[in-house]
């Protein structure tokens, strides 16, 4: 179950509540006034006009795809908020819950040297549900945990895994539910190699030593041999946990396939490793901004990865991600707050400095794909609310 609900927010309230924008909303003459699929906490220094705006179209209620209530707890902001076009949400309790469970089978396995079947199976329960919701929301792309202390990148990292390669999964194969959960579920099971490498390899603040990485390289073959031992049978979850770091050119490991002859299981978890890792905030590195992540991905592709998965990627997130700030080609800065996944070159935007006869102090909105005349001419960076000044 997925833990958000579509509400009608009264205009008034909006400034309270929080949630994703559901249905777009427009003017008596059409002008989009609020796009769906942005989060309305974007809006909080614009809110008054915003609602001043409406009320003078006759707009009375929003709705917001609102999560529910959520308990407060150690790892609450482990976890973060998944953005789609039609701002759905995975829960971040039942988040919570998948990380919690990796936690307890990596140190089950490093404290006491086993692993039992039934914290496998109890994985396997949690893929198979995270399916579900991938089914149901084809665009889920992003419920993406955040990682606060280095000790919990591995948990945090396989949740993410996961639900990426399930996404990218349904891509190629829309619908297709068996295949969906073996490959979501190898994707909770794909680092299970590294319960058994040493913690100061794992969460080293630095570049491996030759050595070091030696040994991080065993971690596949060590996984494949937990899940046997576990009772794991299913040919395509042993293969993102054996090939999730073979390389398209056969440089990879631990056993240097090529090209077709990786599973392509393994090549898909491979693109969703990497983009997770890259976009990861850990002791020795900043996140990559999602942009930049993909230009590396598809530097890559046809040497470290298959193309195709490559460019399920880059059409999922687009070239210009939520955030992205961008100049168009009449030389006005904006915002890009939602993606269009059928034009990759032409996103929601927002104006940050609008034209003068638009400065009533609400938010000017343009969906370039309406806009034949108008596009991005330069990719300036990606930022937040804060950096921006709305």
């Amino acid at each position: 179950m997925i833990d958000s609900k579509t509400l009608k927010i009264p205009i008034d309230a909006l400034g309270e509540s929080e949630g994703v924008v559901a249905q777009e909303v427009v003017s008596k003459k059409g002008v989009v006034i609020l796009p769906a699929g942005v989060d309305i906490s974007l809006f909080e220094a614009s809110m008054g006009m915003l609602v001043k705006k409406m009320r003078e179209n006759g707009v009375e209620f929003v709705k917001v795809n609102a999560p529910q209530q959520l308990s407060d707890d150690d790892i609450e902001d482990i976890i973060a908020k998944v953005y789609s076009d039609e701002g759905a949400i995975i829960s971040k309790d039942k988040a919570r819950d998948v990380v919690k469970h990796v936690d307890i089978v990596f140190n089950s396995i490093r404290d006491e040297d086993e692993i039992r079947p039934e914290m496998v199976n109890a994985m396997s329960n949690m893929g198979r549900d995270l399916t579900e919701d991938l089914l149901r929301n084809p665009s889920v792309a992003f419920s993406l945990g955040k990682v606060q202390e280095a000790d919990e990148y591995t948990f945090v990292h396989s949740f993410n895994v996961a639900v990426l390669t399930g996404f990218l999964a349904n891509r190629i194969y829309p619908g297709d539910r068996e295949y969906l959960q073996t490959i979501v579920i190898g994707g909770l099971m794909h680092d299970l190699g590294k319960s058994k490498v040493p913690i100061d390899i794992l969460n080293k603040p630095a570049p491996l030593t030759t050595d070091e990485f030696t040994e991080m390289k065993r971690h596949p073959n060590i996984g494949v041999s937990l899940a046997l031992k576990a009772g794991v049978q299913d040919k395509d979850i042993i293969a993102v946990i054996s090939g999730h770091h073979e390389k398209w050119s056969g440089m990879g490991y631990p056993n240097k396939k090529r090209g077709l002859d990786i599973p392509e299981s393994a090549r898909i978890a491979a693109v969703a490793d990497v983009f997770d890792a890259l976009t990861a905030k850990r002791v020795y590195k900043n996140p990559m901004s999602s942009r930049n992540a993909i230009s590396m991905i598809l530097k890559d592709a046809g040497v470290h990865f298959d193309t195709r998965v490559a460019r399920e990627m880059l059409v999922s997130i687009g070239l210009y991600p939520p955030g992205s700030i961008v100049s168009l080609s009449d030389g006005r800065i904006c915002i890009v707050v939602s993606g269009n996944g059928k034009d990759l070159v032409r996103p929601v935007i927002m104006l940050k400095e609008p034209k003068k006869k638009d400065r009533d102090g609400s938010p000017v909105f343009i969906d370039l794909k309406n806009e034949r005349d108008l596009c991005i001419d330069k990719y300036l960076g990606h930022g937040d609310k804060r950096e921006l000044g709305i």
